[in-house]
């Protein structure tokens, strides 16, 4: 199969990457299926919000809801739900049935979307490459390459963590603990937790044995 990998900053016309960004969260959105209507283009995905605090959470799930474009919001758990959005008619080329998701969607904090995505067809990844190139999407393409899929990363596949294994992780992530140099050190966040140091590290530590090879995965 052919595979690419492609990277489109966030501008401010996007409904989920402005979003991501503005409220500081990370998204990951798989899609599930996708029809037109009175020549608009829809997308269902279910989605799992990561990173943020439950503030940050409620806040952009209020601004999507805002949005006339979006349809329809069903959150299951805290993070993970249903969404059904009006999306830019030229992106439909990227759920065309011939092309395969092999990871999902992922919005980063500041708000880039990277795909990956395969197909039989090199033809259709190289239009779709030739759109992502375009001054409308503004994005680049990291890779495009012929090779076997060993498997199809789906949200099922994403780490469960505890709710304190969550909150340790997010509380690194949004106090910069992952930059260079650390933005904090991890007695300071202990105390931000209002826990001590080793229990601190132990929920930090098993939550990023847990998420950080994925997120690594789908940010390389």
């Amino acid at each position: 199969m052919w595979v690419a990998k492609i990277i489109v900053p966030s501008n401010d016309g996007m409904l989920v990457a402005s979003r991501v960004k503005k409220h500081k969260l990370s998204f990951f959105g798989y899609p599930l299926s996708s029809y037109e209507k009175n020549k608009k283009f829809y997308l269902m995905c279910a989605a799992y919000l990561a990173a943020g605090d439950t503030a940050n959470m409620k806040d952009f799930l209020a601004d999507m809801r805002k949005d006339k474009r979006t349809i329809k919001i069903d959150m299951m758990t805290d993070r993970f739900g249903f969404f059904l959005m009006e999306q830019h008619p030229t992106i439909k080329i990227l759920y065309d049935p011939l092309i395969i998701h092999a990871k999902p969607l992922f919005v980063s904090e500041d708000g880039d979307n990277i795909w990956e995505i395969a197909s039989w067809d090199k033809e259709r990844i190289m239009t779709v490459a030739k759109l992502i190139r375009t001054r409308l999407y503004g994005g680049r393409v990291v890779s495009i390459v012929q090779k076997k899929i060993g498997n199809i990363a789906v949200l099922a596949a994403l780490p469960e963590l505890t709710q304190k294994q969550q909150k340790a992780f997010d509380l690194a992530v949004q106090n910069g603990y992952y930059g260079y140099p650390r933005g904090i050190s991890m007695e300071k966040l202990a105390k931000i937790m209002k826990t001590s140091y080793s229990t601190y590290e132990f929920h930090l530590r098993n939550a990023e044995k847990k998420l950080m090879p994925y997120m690594k995965s789908n940010m390389q």
